[in-house]
């Protein structure tokens, strides 16, 4: 029970972070959907990756060392993952009456990712321990909630702005990969460039989540003036 525990709280933590960011909060009953869809999408996606790792060992002399390891990161894990949580979303949240506000991307996209990190973070820590919940805790699981703060803001260009949808799932997965490339290494400096990279990716995230809230603001404010 304490590893459950371990492995579900942070995830939780930081949904209620974000949820508690938001100036015109959804209903609670919403993001918990998606947060339970998000938990559920693991089981294709984990099928769909296991196909593709059987497949590139079964291809005559597999790359090894460095390359597959950008392989596994960006086109077994990063690509994989981060499509299913994106379908989840257009399928899901996209076009319906309560996705009415730029910000309501973020919320959901975040309750998404971390559905899907805390299942992960189960098999993870039921695994490895305590001690794996812990590093986790601040590594993969934040970076799933930070992966999500960039989907929803591009879901949120394409329903409210016209942008394309499609970027909503190419530069989660880029990130995703850049992040798995540098977890999955051994090592010192690969150590230091996953501190780096996530350090970056959280300014990354508040600057793309911040420019929805400013939108916000700024949309209430006229409104309240009109």
């Amino acid at each position: 029970m304490l590893l459950i525990i371990a492995a579900v709280v942070p995830a939780l933590i930081f949904l209620y972070i974000i949820y508690r960011s938001d100036r015109h909060r959804e209903h609670p009953k919403f993001v918990l959907f998606m947060y339970v869809i998000g938990a559920i999408s693991v089981l294709p996606a984990g099928l769909i990756e296991k196909c593709l790792l059987d497949l590139y060992t079964a291809t005559p002399d597999p790359p090894t060392g460095f390359m597959a390891t950008l392989v596994t990161a960006f086109f077994v894990a990063g690509i994989t993952e981060e499509t299913i949580k994106a379908i989840v979303f257009q399928r899901a949240v996209l076009h319906k009456r309560f996705f009415d506000e730029p910000y309501d991307g973020v919320v959901y996209a975040v309750a998404i990712g971390l559905g899907f990190a805390t299942v992960e973070n189960i098999l993870y820590v039921l695994s490895d321990g305590l001690s794996t919940a812990f590093v986790r805790a601040f590594t993969a699981v934040p970076a799933h909630a930070l992966f999500g703060v960039v989907m929803g803001s591009y879901f949120s260009k394409a329903r409210f702005e016209g942008a394309p949808v499609w970027h909503a799932y190419i530069v989660p997965a880029l990130l995703h990969g850049l992040y798995d490339t540098f977890a999955l290494a051994t090592g010192f400096w690969p150590n230091m460039l996953l501190v780096v990279y996530l350090m970056w990716l959280v300014r990354f995230a508040y600057v793309r989540g911040g420019r929805l809230l400013r939108i916000h603001d700024q949309t209430t404010t006229v409104a309240s003036l009109s």
